[in-house]
């Protein structure tokens, strides 16, 4: 049965007021680092709406924005988040298209712009919803929470690559939860294509370095002399060689996980008459939930042994560790997002498990049970004969908008307006 409120909340959930939200959201730039202007966006919505609202500053002129609709005090309380930088900054040299620009473009029922699918989408469908919710006044049990985080694109302070439009993977949702933003559950707005995820691959970013002898050019034929460019590449042949066997040996919900050789550096371009002395090889390399960082870092040790030769084996070293997450798919989270699905949608929705990484592996590791739920994901027709979301660039449906705030309004209703249920270690 659906709550009582469900048919006076879902009536403003029209799609001009969703269009206009996220078009609003695409055209405030949001790269990481640079989330100050969409934050005080997302608090002034939040405080018109009624919610407590507050900029939680992560760093200097970069908060999380959070706002709480207070509930009664005994229910269970819900935390509506997603994070705000986009994949890009929007100025970058190699893409091109409206969808890879902070200005955003509705035709035909789909709005292209930086930001539309990952996750401005999200965002926008939770704050229709919450608004929605708060616009009627139920009465809800549990609080409710909508928390907008900085710094959660795959991107990582490496090497010169410094400060804190690098300062991704988490950064702003591990911040929200140890500075006391903490609920029974998390909905994370992520795009899924309006599925069910409970799951989540993990990841591991490996630099590999082989060494090489100083010398000039014209002697690099003499005996003794290591080459650094060279050992590096007989490394990625052994690389290429162990992945498909790593892959294959690795399965979550029907999904496998992969090696992606990122990056390659070495030598000096400015000073080609000496002999490469160093070169690095860089890995991205996915995990399942549950699988041991070290038991990958010792595989990679015995590839690099088995590939030494004279100069040694190579150095082994690690830049970022994201888990894989998996939540049972008996949690009561789950089976709520599941019933809100159905009830919103009228069809049941498959549970599945996300590939790029997310911050559901943080608030599941602090206790925060988290599943993802967005209208992002789905391809317009017309652009998948031209590959995937990150070629052609981002673009969401309306309609995918409008069913995402349905989901997220029945979700509420359930979730905060039931009692809380007492722990067994507090009982």
């Amino acid at each position: 049965m659906p709550h009582a409120a469900w048919k006076k909340c879902v009536r403003h959930l029209n799609p001009q007021r969703l269009r206009e939200t996220l078009m609003e959201m695409v055209d405030i730039p949001s790269p990481t680092g640079r989330e100050r202007e969409m934050a005080r966006y997302l608090a002034g919505r939040l405080g018109r709406a009624g919610f407590r609202t507050g900029l939680q500053e992560v760093s200097e002129g970069r908060p999380n924005a959070v706002g709480t609709l207070a509930g009664a005090g005994d229910g269970r309380n819900l935390l509506i988040t997603g994070h705000m930088d986009t994949s890009y900054d929007g100025d970058e040299d190699y893409l091109s298209g409206e969808g890879f620009k902070a200005k955003a473009v509705h035709r035909n029922g789909w709005i292209w712009g930086l930001g539309a699918n990952n996750m401005k989408s999200g965002l926008a469908s939770a704050l229709v919803a919450v608004e929605a919710v708060a616009k009627e006044s139920v009465p809800l049990r549990g609080d409710l929470t909508y928390a907008g985080v900085v710094g959660e694109i795959e991107k990582a302070p490496v090497e010169e690559f410094q400060g804190v439009s690098f300062a991704g993977y988490g950064t702003g949702s591990r911040y929200l939860v140890l500075h006391g933003v903490t609920s029974d559950c998390v909905i994370l707005a992520e795009p899924t294509d309006l599925c069910v995820s409970n799951a989540n691959l993990g990841v591991l970013w490996a630099k590999i370095t082989a060494r090489g002898t100083v010398s000039h050019s014209v002697f690099t034929k003499h005996p003794g002399i290591q080459n650094a460019i060279r050992a590096i590449h007989r490394i990625q042949a052994a690389i290429e060689k162990w992945a498909p066997s790593y892959e294959s040996r690795h399965e979550c919900m029907g999904q496998h996980p992969n090696v992606t050789i990122a990056s390659v550096r070495g030598g000096l371009p400015w000073r080609l008459s000496r002999n490469p002395t160093e070169a690095s090889l860089y890995l991205d390399i996915r995990t399942v939930p549950g699988q041991p960082p070290e038991d990958v870092k010792r595989e990679l040790r015995a590839v690099l042994r088995k590939a030494a030769e004279e100069g040694g084996e190579a150095d082994l070293s690690f830049y970022i560790y994201d888990p894989g997450t998996l939540l049972d798919p008996k949690h009561p989270l789950v089976d709520a997002m599941l019933r809100a699905h159905k009830l919103a949608l009228g069809k049941a929705s498959p549970l599945t498990i996300r590939r790029p990484a997310a911050d559901s592996t943080h608030f599941n590791h602090y206790e925060l049970p988290c599943v993802c739920y967005g209208p992002g994901g789905r391809m317009h027709p017309g652009a998948k004969k031209k590959g995937l979301m990150h070629a052609v660039g981002e673009h969401v449906s309306v309609e995918n908008l409008v069913a995402a705030a349905k989901v997220y309004v029945a979700a509420i209703l359930d979730i905060c307006g039931k009692p809380a249920r007492r722990s067994p270690r507090t009982s």
